[in-house]
């Protein structure tokens, strides 16, 4: 059954870094609170039988909501500024979220936690952005009035874990 190596890498992972208590529920899918505050759903996607990261990086700005928008459009179409994951634009709750899926045929749990790290790393930079953007800063090539259809990159810090392990709460 597809869903079955979904279900034993997280219950592996799980193991690996103590967490007791995961739950996966029918549809495939859990939520994991990173250091207190950053949600990653993971969902397993039974068509193409890959998992999905998603999580959310930070509320869209009022002042310069449309320029922020337009640029993380574009990002999609960079793969240097992307890393190869899609950013998005959650209406509901008037956040941006990145997301990131991959295929489960060859992955095991070395895998997984190297692509898990690559999110986290990912999640963490684009925060960092959305910060400055809710402060009004605009993104690089952007200007308030929506011009700049150049398609720059703005350059970003390599974030890694450094050592430093992140803390883990298991939700729904």
């Amino acid at each position: 059954m597809p869903i079955d190596t979904f279900t034993n890498i997280l219950h592996e992972f799980a193991s690996r870094i103590n967490l007791s208590g995961l739950q996966i529920d029918s549809s495939g899918y859990c939520c994991l609170d990173v250091d207190q505050g950053t949600l990653i759903h993971l969902k397993h996607e039974n068509k193409r039988d890959s998992m999905i990261f998603i999580a959310e990086i930070g509320q869209i700005p009022e002042t310069n909501a449309g320029s922020v928008l337009r640029y993380l459009l574009r990002m999609n179409n960079n793969p240097e500024e992307s890393k190869g994951m899609t950013l998005s634009y959650n209406a509901e709750s008037n956040n941006a979220a990145i997301g990131y899926q991959f295929p489960l045929r060859f992955m095991n749990i070395d895998k997984f936690e190297e692509f898990f790290r690559m999110f986290l790393d990912e999640v963490d930079r684009w925060k960092q952005k959305m910060v400055l953007y809710t402060q009004g800063t605009l993104p690089k090539d952007e200007d308030a009035s929506g011009g700049g259809n150049a398609g720059g990159t703005a350059s970003s810090s390599d974030l890694t874990f450094q050592g430093k392990m992140p803390e883990f709460i298991i939700g729904a």
